[in-house]
């Protein structure tokens, strides 16, 4: 049997392909009306063009479609730089850094439900407590906060800002946890990146005040990413020669330690079934989250990748996005998790950066 093969059609009427088991037989299917039991994929854009959209892929990757923001919401342009994308009942939220706003769309339609702007200043991540969200807004200069909203009607409650630099944000244990260093950028051409610091910012959601500042170990490493599992926040750093995940309990500030030896460079990283899977330029790696000792050999070697960019892990799949020059289409391939062997790749739009259950 064939690896099944996946198309999206940029033809005005939309029409989706899906080729199936058996050779050369392709089926014709309608635009799709509803976008649960798949994947979101977000695409970026190419920050100085209007090129942002949404794509969307079944969770048996047998249907692929690109470009449903812009077909669901009568061809309107999303905008230039889509950030991230965010999930709260039977809505997504669209983060979107340039031009400052958030569309909020039905996330089985796709139909657009609404627009915020308000104290919007390059917003970058968001999170959900109760009948809040929490959306991170960075400039690399000025700008460095998070603002609260309601989720009733969207109206802006207020910011709460940093001395550093706020970008990824999760709620973890009833908190809710902003990655406060990182690396900044350039303003001008190559945009070289430098470190700021390793401290992770714990917000009491009751309050919408900070309850507690965590520094981690001034190791040379930097923050790489941020995520969520269990209850616990999970924050990745990584230096030129080893990479660290530390678990962090939100209620108190402790945190565990586990050490990458040999592995430096790790950049992304993220939890499923109780397993790492991280990712340095090249490779990906997986390890139990339990595990004291890292792995020696990789699960997938990513051979002729450009630009890894996009990378999730959802219900034993990998999902990784090459975004090649960020100016045409990513590629995206799909692995399985548990034994490294590629499923199926396609075409997306231009920067693919997140992958999200729906």
């Amino acid at each position: 049997m064939k690896i099944r093969k996946i198309l999206s059609l940029a033809f005005a009427s939309a029409l989706l392909f899906n080729i199936a088991c058996s050779d050369d037989e392709i089926v014709m299917e309608t635009q799709k009306q509803d976008y649960a039991n798949g994947i979101i994929i977000a695409n970026e854009g190419g920050f100085t063009t209007p090129t942002s959209d949404v794509s969307y892929v079944s969770n048996d990757l047998t249907v692929m479609q690109n470009g449903i923001y812009a077909q669901n919401n009568n061809k309107e342009i999303l905008g230039n730089v889509l950030q991230t994308i965010g999930f709260r009942g039977d809505n997504a939220y669209l983060v979107m850094n340039v031009p400052n706003k958030i569309e909020i769309v039905n996330r089985l339609s796709f139909k657009k439900q609404a627009t915020v702007t308000a104290n919007l200043d390059n917003p970058r991540y968001i999170a959900f407590s109760g009948s809040q969200y929490y959306v991170t807004n960075n400039n690399f200069g000025s700008v460095k906060k998070i603002n609260v909203y309601n989720t009733s009607d969207n109206t802006f409650v207020k910011s709460i800002n940093f001395d550093r630099y706020s970008e990824k944000v999760v709620e973890a244990g009833g908190n809710i946890v902003v990655q406060t260093d990182g690396i900044y950028y350039d303003s001008t051409p190559p945009y070289a990146s430098h470190p700021t610091g390793n401290t992770i910012t714990i917000i009491n959601p009751s309050s919408n005040s900070v309850s507690a500042t965590v520094s981690l170990p001034n190791n040379g490493a930097i923050i790489r990413d941020l995520v969520s599992y269990n209850g616990s926040a999970y924050v990745l750093t990584s230096n030129d020669t080893a990479s660290y995940i530390y678990k962090i309990n939100t209620a108190t500030g402790a945190y565990q330690t586990t050490t990458l030896a040999a592995i430096p460079q790790v950049q992304k990283l993220k939890i499923d079934s109780d397993k790492f899977y991280f990712v340095d330029y090249s490779k990906v790696y997986s390890m139990s989250i339990t595990a004291t000792t890292p792995p020696t050999t990789a699960l997938v070697s990513l051979t002729g990748v450009t630009n890894l960019y996009g990378f999730n892990v959802i219900d034993g799949k990998l999902y990784i996005a090459d975004a090649k020059n960020f100016t045409s289409d990513s590629k995206v391939s799909v692995y399985n998790a548990n034994n490294g062997s590629l499923l199926t790749s396609f075409n997306t739009g231009i920067a693919t950066n997140g992958f999200y259950k729906n």
